[in-house]
């Protein structure tokens, strides 16, 4: 079944997420007042994770776990995490935003050694401000 997505939801979450250093933590309340609809189905969160996405853009858990207003998921900037990993080993603070990335893309985020949504968003935060250069 597929389902409209405006593109002004898509729009308002990419500015939030450039406005806020980019990564922000978006609640499922706001993309159902953006969507303008009285209760937020989850294939249309499904198909706003998808839109997210093919615009470089994404999203912690990947897949959208529920939909009531209550949960919220973090959207951020792919090419934030795009760092040279032995510049970043000489920094304490960025081989820990590293390590935590790591753990985030290799863990469940229902693991117990996944990291929270808010130390997701600080880690990549933290490496969008030093913006390593990569190396080839």
């Amino acid at each position: 079944m597929s389902v409209h997505v405006c593109h002004s939801t898509v729009d308002a979450i990419e500015g939030r997420v450039d406005r806020h250093g980019g990564a922000v933590i978006i609640r499922n309340s706001l993309v159902r007042s953006l969507e303008s609809m009285e209760r937020l189905r989850m294939v249309r969160l499904k198909q706003v994770f998808a839109m997210l996405s093919a615009r470089g853009l994404d999203c912690y858990p990947r897949i959208p776990t529920f939909s009531n207003e209550w949960w919220s998921f973090l959207v951020y900037r792919r090419d934030l995490l795009t760092v040279d990993l032995v510049a970043a080993a000489s920094e304490e603070a960025t081989r820990a935003a590293v390590e935590c990335v790591l753990k985030a893309r290799s863990n469940s985020p229902w693991s117990y050694t996944a990291p929270s949504t808010v130390e997701l968003r600080s880690a990549v935060r933290t490496l969008g401000e030093k913006k390593l250069p990569r190396t080839t």
